[in-house]
Order: C-alpha cells, then sequence, then structure tokens
C-alpha cells in the first residue's frame, strides 16, 4: 500500500508543468539582475522604464511593478533608492520631498531598451551614434563609473569605467529617465 502512494506521488510530480527556471546571478543567490523584464522593456527618455513612469508616485509605481523593494536611505546624498533586483529597475527620489528624480534599468539583459534601439551592454559608441555627443559626463573612476546625461531628453547612461578590462569597458550597464532639464548627480564627479 505504501508503494502504491509512493508511486502516485512520483507520477503527479512528473505530469506538473516544471518551474521555469530563472537565470542564477553570479553568487546563485537568484534570478540575475533585469532577467525579468517588466511590462515592455521600453525606455522613453523624460517619461518611463516599462511601467514605471515618472509621473506617477512611487505608491503608485510599487503597486505597476509589484513585488517588495528593497528601500536604502542615502542621507549625505538626500536619496531614496528603490531597487527589483531580479527585474533589473532602481527608482530614486528626493528624500525631502519625495518626488521620482531617476527611473533606471540595470544589469546585462538586452531586453530593456530605448525607443531609438540602444540596450543594456551594448558600446558606448552605439549611444553617441543614436543620441549624439551632446551630453554631460561625469566620471567617478574610483566607483567605476561613467555617466553621460542627455538633458534635453531626459535619457542617462551609466557606463563601465574600467580600461584595464576591454570586454566591459564602455559598456552601458544602467539606462535612465529623468525629466528633460539638469539632473544634478548625487555624487562629485572627478575632476
Amino acid at each position: 500500500m505504501r508503494w502504491l502512494l509512493l508511486l502516485a506521488t512520483l507520477l503527479a510530480l512528473a505530469a506538473a508543468p516544471a518551474a521555469r527556471a530563472q537565470p542564477e546571478g553570479p553568487t546563485g543567490d537568484g534570478p540575475r539582475p533585469g532577467s525579468q523584464v517588466l511590462g515592455d522593456g521600453l525606455i522613453i527618455p523624460g517619461q518611463r522604464v516599462g511601467p514605471a513612469r515618472l509621473t506617477m508616485t512611487i505608491e503608485q509605481i510599487i503597486a505597476a511593478v509589484g513585488g517588495r523593494p528593497r528601500r536604502d536611505e542615502f542621507p549625505r546624498e538626500g536619496i531614496v533608492l528603490y531597487e527589483w533586483r531580479a527585474e533589473g529597475l532602481w527608482v530614486s527620489l528626493t528624500m525631502t520631498t519625495r518626488q521620482i528624480r531617476l527611473i533606471s534599468a540595470f544589469g546585462t539583459s538586452d531586453r530593456y531598451r530605448t525607443d531609438r534601439g540602444v540596450t543594456l551592454m551594448m558600446r558606448r559608441a552605439n549611444a553617441e551614434q543614436i543620441y549624439g555627443k551632446t551630453y554631460r559626463e561625469y566620471r567617478y573612476p574610483e566607483d567605476r563609473v561613467t555617466r553621460l546625461h542627455y538633458d534635453d531628453l531626459g535619457l542617462q547612461f551609466g557606463l563601465v569605467f574600467q580600461p584595464s578590462n576591454p570586454m566591459l569597458h564602455d559598456r552601458i550597464f544602467q539606462i535612465g529617465v529623468y525629466r528633460p532639464g539638469v539632473l544634478m548627480p548625487v555624487k562629485r564627479p572627478a575632476e
């Protein structure tokens, strides 16, 4: 009788649909950042990343994105950062006003893309070819990051700054949107 119950359980498990495997991060601690793209994955400068829009409140973005984001406060910089790691989404807001300042896609998935076709992991030259070279550049060599701000569009590219690694150097790891106009960096760039 016991073996019949065991056989029935095994048959039921074999017939059940397999759980969809998620790509693991490098440390095996869950899905790779950005592997679960939100909505259409479209990034519209000055407007949105997938379903997260600059015109929304943080509560509306949380409702639209779902899940429970990680929340970190940075009092010195005056920002609060919400992170949906598996979805590859950051939302930064000003601590005092709680106004959304930047919504970003991050990670290595090419499924997030701008309305002109620039994706994560493309090279800087691709962004410059498509959007031009009329940007403000902020360099943070100690953090291995360069940021390009297209203030007239409300578009930011975060690039890997690691000249010693030509495979990664100048690749886009973050694409953000903000209200058109000057987005002041929260950290003073290198001179």
